[in-house]
């Protein structure tokens, strides 16, 4: 029965070794040859590295093979180790509390404990009504552990201590849970909690190999087997591969800080190893950090920092480094051209593996010299050039040295000259290729005295305070960083123009216009002069020698405009101008052309040779002492609104021409009248006999009347009298 119960834990065992893996990470082991127990020697390995060997399919064989293992040895596995677990199954763990996922057991190893028998008496089941015996029977069961590989022993190990005093309250009905065979007993459950059993004393309790706490040994060749943990024998530790790192600060030319991890475990100093060009020196410190100073600048330093336990180096951590190099001396800038300048300077004292030349911060150049020509350059253009000392390791520099320079800029083009005035011109020209900071502008005299310099900053510059009709040398460089590099420069030669000509009289007639003028300022080799009406130029004459000039054949009543230039070359000075108006001459055929009651139309004719005219037109009435005047532009005709029929009207034309009339011309009309009959009657009565009765006395009176209304209204009014006589015997 025992033989079954093994063989159904070997092959649990065999059926875990087939589902886990495992991979042990980076560590070193190390075979130490002192003989101690297996807690002394865990003790060792936890102070000196980190614990006793785990095993794994990738170490077993290195580590028996690259350590010579002669004879058996600890490793870090014990059957009740459980510290670091709440489980309570042997062999799950390492000590260092890693699952067991891989065993390597010499055969017959590991050896369990042998199972118990025990006989039970199981209390009776019956109900109340049935009738019990005072027999009992005893029923045989065998104790198996409740785990896979072992666990505690049953709580039922004795039986009660009633069991002899009162057999009659334990049932003689066997155990329905357990089984049998002939004399076979089959591995079952503990004994249900109604039973009570008692172990069966002749039989062997365990093999002879059984270690109830036992640790493992490792033979020489890989395997493994339980030894008594208080048994002495080498052993083997294991240490996770340190791997620390070194940082550096506060890196000068002759000194730095270097800082590290710490190592793991207790770490009893530090020692560092310091190569420099094949000269090792070792220093020691109990602190994370160490101070270099009095170094070479631009010197390669390789550092080991070792943390030393238990008198042993672990894994170093290292770096290698370089002391910053001196920054050079005496940077200067030498032949300077328009595309390239060249650089030169002093070695610093200490190491120098090349130098790093940066232009504008991001053109790359290396020299291994003290000079470098950096070209394919933009002409006029400032450029920042920065020397480094450095190093091989191409990440340490000095400290920057830098000057700025321009290279020289390129020549203007395509410089003209417009705009020229009695004192002044206007210079124009195309920027050169490159960059340019600005422009020295000259003017110099026939007699080669300055008349302008200045600098501007523009492509377009007024050159002023020039003498009138002058010859003027002008020249125009580029700059580059201010005033102190100039380009070539560009030459042109032209005039400023003659002053204005000044006492310009201008005479008119009906048809002519005579001008006459002086000049005022500078030389003036001839003269232009236009005629011009109405915004148009009428005539031209060129080349005019004398200062006056006739126009003949012009229109009367005419605003006529002279403007006079006079010229020096082909440089044509500020124009002067006046107007004046030839003298009108009267309109014609002044008619009254539509008559009505209320309104009369006027109409004239323009005077011959005229352009458009002023007209001054006067409507007259003195029976109603009324009068008006009208300016009428470029019309000849008009109608008078608002007049009084059967009225008559006089009218007045004249043309009219920069404030001058000509002379008038008349015309006169009468409204249409509205007729109104007034009948007067006479009453003539007289001394004498038949006196009224005379038709020369009736005569008479009628014409003293027409008289009266003549006098009256002329011919101002309309008006008719006439005389109707009528025969009254009684008058």
């Amino acid at each position: 029965m025992r033989k079954l119960s093994l063989k159904h834990q070997v092959c649990i065992f065999i059926s875990w070794v087939l589902v886990f893996k495992c991979s042990a990470g980076e560590r070193d082991y190390f075979y130490e040859t002192t003989n101690l127990t297996w807690e002394e020697a865990r003790n060792h390995c936890q102070v000196c590295f980190k614990d006793l060997v785990t095993l794994t399919p990738e170490n077993i064989q290195t580590i028996a093979r690259e350590h010579n293992i002669t004879s058996d040895c600890w490793v870090g596995l014990r059957k009740n180790s459980n510290s670091t677990s709440n489980s309570t199954m042997p062999w799950s763990r390492w000590a260092n509390g890693d699952h067991l996922l891989f065993q390597n057991w010499y055969p017959g190893w590991p050896v369990f404990k042998s199972p118990e028998r025990y006989f039970c008496i199981q209390q009776e089941t019956t109900t109340p009504t049935t009738t019990s015996t005072t027999d009992t029977m005893v029923t045989p069961h065998t104790e198996t552990d409740t785990t896979e590989f072992g666990g505690s022993t049953s709580e039922y190990s004795t039986l009660p201590t009633d069991y002899s005093t009162s057999p009659t309250q334990y049932s003689t009905s066997p155990n329905q849970n357990s089984t049998s065979t002939n004399d076979s007993w089959v591995i079952n459950s503990q004994p249900p909690v109604e039973s009570k059993c008692v172990p069966v004393l002749d039989v062997p309790r365990a093999d002879t190999n059984y270690i109830e706490d036992s640790c493992v040994a490792m033979l020489s060749f890989g395997a493994w087997v339980e030894k008594n943990c208080l048994e002495v024998l080498p052993f083997i530790c294991y240490e996770d591969r340190f791997f620390g790192h070194v940082n550096l600060t506060n890196r000068t030319s002759q000194s730095t800080v270097l800082t590290w991890q710490p190592g793991p475990g207790i770490i009893s100093h530090y020692r560092i190893e310091v190569s420099v060009d094949k000269q090792v020196t070792n220093k020691q410190t109990d602190n994370l950090t160490y101070e270099f100073d009095s170094l070479t600048p631009g010197t390669r330093h390789s550092v080991k920092v070792f943390p030393v336990k238990c008198g042993r180096d672990l894994n170093p951590q290292e770096i290698v480094f370089y002391t910053t190099p001196n920054k050079v001396v005496n940077l200067t800038a030498i032949n300077v051209t328009e595309n390239s300048i060249c650089l030169s300077w002093i070695k610093p004292a200490g190491n120098v593996d090349f130098y790093l030349i940066k232009v504008q911060g991001d053109k790359w150049h290396r020299s291994k010299v003290e000079h470098q020509e950096v070209n394919m350059l933009t002409p006029g253009t400032r450029y920042t050039f920065t020397v480094l000392s450095g190093v091989e390791d191409n990440s340490t520099w000095s400290e920057e040295f830098s000057i700025s320079k321009y290279t020289k800029p390129g020549k203007v083009s395509n410089l003209r000259v417009f705009n020229n005035s009695k004192d002044s011109l206007v210079l124009n020209w195309m920027a050169p290729e490159g960059r340019v900071t600005g422009y020295r502008v000259k003017a110099m005299s026939q007699s080669n005295s300055s008349l302008f310099d200045e600098e501007v900053n523009k492509t377009e510059v007024v050159v002023g305070r020039l003498p009138a009709g002058t010859e003027i040398t002008l020249t125009v460089a580029a700059l580059a960083g201010g005033s102190s590099l100039e380009g070539d420069k560009e030459t042109v030669v032209n005039y400023t123009s003659p002053g204005p000509i000044s006492d310009l009289v201008l005479v008119t007639t009906y048809d002519s216009l005579n001008a006459t003028w002086t000049l005022s300022d500078g030389n003036a080799s001839s003269y232009t002069v236009e005629l011009q009406l109405d915004g148009q130029t009428q005539d031209t004459k060129s080349e005019i020698k004398e200062p006056t000039v006739r126009f003949n054949n012009l229109k009367n009543s005419a605003n006529y405009t002279v403007v006079v230039y006079a010229f020096v070359a082909d440089i044509k000075g500020p124009p002067v101008t006046s107007s004046k108006f030839t003298k009108p001459s009267p309109p014609t055929n002044v008619t009254v052309v539509d008559i009505k009651k209320n309104n009369l139309t006027l109409k004239w004719t323009a005077p011959v040779n005229t352009s458009a005219a002023t007209y001054s037109v006067t409507i007259n009435s003195s029976f109603w002492e009324y009068s008006s005047s009208y300016t009428l532009d470029n019309k000849t005709s008009h109608t008078f609104y608002g007049l009084k029929s059967g009225t008559k009207y006089s009218f007045e034309v004249k043309t009219v021409a920069d404030g001058d009339f000509s002379s008038p011309e008349t015309a006169s009309a009468y409204t249409v009248a509205e007729k109104r009959e007034i009948s007067l009657s006479m009453l003539c009565s007289s001394a004498e006999a038949l006196l009224c009765d005379n038709s020369t006395t009736r005569n008479d009176v009628f014409d003293q009347l027409k008289a009266h209304f003549n006098k009256l209204l002329k011919n101002d009014i309309f008006w008719e009298l006439t005389k109707q006589e009528s025969e009254n015997i009684n008058t």
